[in-house]
């Protein structure tokens, strides 16, 4: 795409208006892949094409920007993002004293046509969560009545209708070219097909047992997981089977491909506590010995001690390296979660639960383990209080050594 002005003229093209299925299409399919502001865009456009036979000379992209509360520089970006979806094709003219776009907008694919597409539904699951994918999915769905035992009882055409023929020289329906339909396109991407068929032959796969459906269900997955051609070559080739292409066994390969890939890339969960933030108490009690203790370990190594020495899963690792990145938690912090979280969820670490916690503590700025300690403690439910005297709850704010030991070895076991 060029570079936009706001002097830039613009006209819309559009065919037949979006129907409702449609219109929940773009909100509920598309948004989550192109954003809120290049579906205000098109939104815009979509509005602008059914009422540009009113307007005598083209607009200009100040009217854009004006009405969508966007610069140029994110009406750019909006537009790069609708045309590489398949939703508009762009035109320009250039004379010697203005530029002019005419902007054809295309509709949004079909439900079918869009689930079928391996570029769009995968990056539509990971886009969302595992809870709004399957909602999103069931939001489309139609619910059928069994038929069984029924009796189709439906009139037939001929049943109803006779047809008269007129005199020649008129006819009843004009030909199906003097109709328009409604235009729609996919997105387009390039992949390096020759090296690809080279290296399947190089591992002797017969390509006469993988359809055009194959060829176009792996690529797109290749390009949602950015899997380059030898790569592929080499997945497709443990995934063949006599009869073909088992896709089961190809998207769980790449998708564990993929995993392997981006642990490499995790880099928060493999940090220490900041020196700032480690316990500062010279006490020998067991608590501040352990929260020491957690001090002196990144997230990467409790949860590797807590599998009994064997490499963290994924799934942990990456939950882990969320609080860090995006709710800014400290190491020890986090420690202090993953211990609580194992402890109360049965050995398993709760994206959710974890979530809910981080953020608030992200939201009250605790940044040492001691702090995330007493946090935990002060907001039990009444039924979690413990009976017996703790560090909370003495008048004297002290407790039996036998006390401290116990709390040590819970907050080791995950009770805590």
């Amino acid at each position: 795409m060029m570079k936009l002005y706001v002097t830039d003229l613009y006209r819309v093209e559009m065919h037949y208006p979006l129907d409702e299925v449609q219109m929940d299409t773009l909100y509920y399919l598309y948004q989550p892949l192109i954003g809120s502001q290049a579906l205000q865009l098109y939104m815009m456009l979509y509005m602008e094409g059914k009422r540009m036979r009113h307007f005598i000379a083209p607009s200009s992209l100040s009217r854009l920007t004006s009405f969508l509360l966007m610069n140029v520089m994110e009406l750019e970006k909006a537009f790069r993002s609708i045309e590489a979806i398949g939703l508009l094709k762009s035109y320009v003219k250039h004379d010697s004293e203005m530029t002019q776009y005419v902007y054809s907008l295309n509709s949004p694919l079909s439900l079918k046509a869009f689930f079928k597409n391996t570029i769009l539904s995968s990056l539509l699951q990971l886009s969302l969560s595992e809870e709004d994918f399957q909602k999103t999915i069931q939001y489309f769905k139609i619910s059928k009545e069994n038929l069984d035992g029924y009796e189709e009882v439906t009139a037939r055409f001929q049943d109803v209708f006779t047809i008269v023929h007129k005199p020649k020289g008129t006819r009843l329906l004009k030909y199906q070219e003097d109709f328009l339909e409604k235009q729609s396109s996919s997105l387009t991407v390039d992949y390096d097909m020759d090296l690809l068929y080279k290296s399947l032959s190089d591992y002797q796969v017969n390509r006469s047992l993988l359809s055009k459906e194959d060829l176009e269900y792996v690529i797109g997955l290749a390009q949602v997981y950015r899997i380059d051609a030898l790569t592929l070559a080499s997945l497709m080739k443990d995934a063949m089977e006599s009869k073909g292409l088992n896709k089961k066994r190809f998207r769980a390969s790449i998708q564990k491909y993929f995993d392997v890939q981006q642990s490499s890339q995790l880099q928060e969960v493999y940090h220490k506590q900041p020196m700032q933030y480690q316990t500062a108490e010279q006490s020998t009690s067991p608590l501040v010995l352990h929260m020491k203790y957690l001090d002196s370990l990144t997230p990467y190594e409790l949860l590797k001690e807590k599998q009994g020495g064997k490499e963290p899963v994924y799934h942990d690792l990456m939950i882990v390296e969320m609080l860090m990145v995006q709710l800014g938690l400290k190491p020890a912090v986090v420690n202090v979660l993953i211990e609580y979280v194992l402890g109360k969820n049965n050995n398993r670490l709760s994206k959710r639960y974890c979530e809910a916690i981080g953020a608030s503590w992200a939201r009250k700025k605790i940044n040492t383990a001691m702090e995330a300690y007493h946090e935990l403690m002060n907001n039990q439910a009444p039924s979690e209080q413990p009976t017996e005297e703790t560090p909370m709850n003495t008048q004297s704010n002290q407790v039996s050594s036998e006390e401290l030991m116990d709390l040590l070895n819970q907050l080791k076991e995950g009770q805590l």
